[in-house]
């Protein structure tokens, strides 16, 4: 085969491709538009699984106990009790996130009685966890 078939050969192939492409042969269709109609009268696509239920909270959200309430209201004002819940911190740690939430978040400063109160009361109720130990551990190390 010499260089000139070969050229030519490519050259064919080329131009077999420019034609089939101007045919629109080596494109898919475009899409039909749908009509507007049709769009906006289709119903929402249901979502898997059970259907959300917003739920009232409540003081009842929190474990019973003096200043329970207080708590409740107290940070309940800026987000949820599944958050408080999921705290674990002694009385200085709950102090520290209270003044926080007062100095970064505009939080309205509680009067020192009620933020004593509350304070005792989420130490008591929600107390620091064990750290627990995540990943694979060495049972070598440290003997």
């Amino acid at each position: 085969m010499t260089w000139g078939k070969v050229i030519g050969g490519a050259l064919a192939l080329v131009l077999a491709l420019i034609v089939l492409d101007k045919q629109g042969m080596l494109r898919a269709p475009p899409p039909k538009p749908r009509p507007a109609a049709t769009v906006a009268a289709a119903p929402p696509a249901a979502v898997p699984g059970p259907a959300f239920r917003p739920t009232e909270e409540t003081p009842d959200a929190f474990p019973d106990g003096n200043g329970r309430d207080e708590a409740f209201y107290l940070c309940t004002g800026c987000h949820g009790t599944a958050l408080v819940k999921a705290q674990g911190m002694g009385r200085q740690q709950w102090d520290d996130t209270v003044s926080w939430m007062v100095e970064k978040h505009k939080m309205p400063e509680p009067d020192p009685a009620t933020r004593g109160l509350v304070l005792d009361y989420l130490a008591a109720v929600f107390p620091p966890r064990a750290q627990q130990q995540r990943g694979w551990v060495n049972p070598f190390a440290n003997r």
